[in-house]
């Protein structure tokens, strides 16, 4: 998957971090990205019937997991990219088989890549966790 020309949903709770996630994807050429940075924001939208070609979600966001709202979206057939400074977070997400998961801190490569491996990514990568330092997935 590439970004250009696609419509991102953004959850992140740290307003420079969601300033960041959309200049990266503004500099990769995507078309609109709409962050929000609670799940209630993201309920909201959900709910507003809207879509998006990828959803970028921290897997918790002031407290509160994600993984209700990103079984929403992946219902809808939106793929999705979860980012987390926590290992201990990761432990609900074996149910999202081949869905990245990008440690934080990370920059423009790490996003990239992860969103290029979600087309390639088959289920021995389930609940795989890109390495900060290689941007491999490990």
């Amino acid at each position: 998957m590439e970004l250009a020309g696609k419509h991102l949903l953004v959850l992140e709770d740290e307003y420079l971090i969601g300033l960041e996630l959309e200049r990266i994807a503004e500099e990769c050429g995507a078309k609109s990205v709409h962050v929000v940075s609670t799940i209630d924001q993201l309920l909201d939208w959900i709910k507003s019937g809207q879509t998006c070609d990828l959803a970028i979600l921290e897997v918790e966001a002031r407290g509160v997991s994600s993984l209700k709202t990103a079984s929403m979206l992946r219902s809808r057939n939106i793929p999705l990219l979860f980012t987390s400074a926590y290992d201990a977070d990761l432990s609900g997400i074996t149910e999202f088989a081949g869905t990245p998961v990008v440690g934080k801190p990370y920059g423009k490569s790490q996003i990239v890549q992860a969103v290029a491996s979600l087309g390639s990514l088959t289920s021995s990568n389930r609940g795989s966790r890109m390495d900060d330092s290689s941007g491999e997935l490990v």
